[in-house]
């Protein structure tokens, strides 16, 4: 399965399902190990990562999902932060945040990270 086809992923259980904690998307876990996030991986470089960096950077504790088929032009997907990714299955709340060195990362590349635990 490639990252595009993956994109479109559709659950048929809930089990090992992941949610990255920088964009929301929800993929098997063994999907982010193998491909990483489709819209994160240069960013977090979770494909063929260790388990722990996998278990730092998803979460299997988020609230509700949003397909989101064309994010650039639903308001829902702005409303999420999600305009700007690849189509496919979102966590409205993801519950944990990134580890620290990786935080200070992302700000030194001028990405600011929000935690996605609210709609704010």
């Amino acid at each position: 399965m490639s990252q595009q086809e993956a994109a479109y992923f559709v659950p048929t259980d809930n089990r090992g399902l992941r949610a990255c904690l920088l964009c929301g998307i929800v993929h098997q876990g063994k999907y982010f190990k193998k491909f990483g996030c489709p819209n994160c991986e240069e960013l977090l470089h979770l494909s063929e990562s260790s388990d722990d960096v996998l278990t730092d950077c998803t979460s299997t504790m988020f609230e509700g999902t949003i397909a989101m088929m064309k994010p650039r032009r639903s308001w829902v997907a702005k409303w999420q932060r999600n305009d700007g990714f690849v189509s496919g299955l979102y966590a409205v709340r993801v519950q944990g945040t990134l580890p620290e060195d990786i935080i200070d990362d992302l700000s030194r590349m001028g990405v600011q990270y929000r935690p996605r635990v609210g709609s704010s």
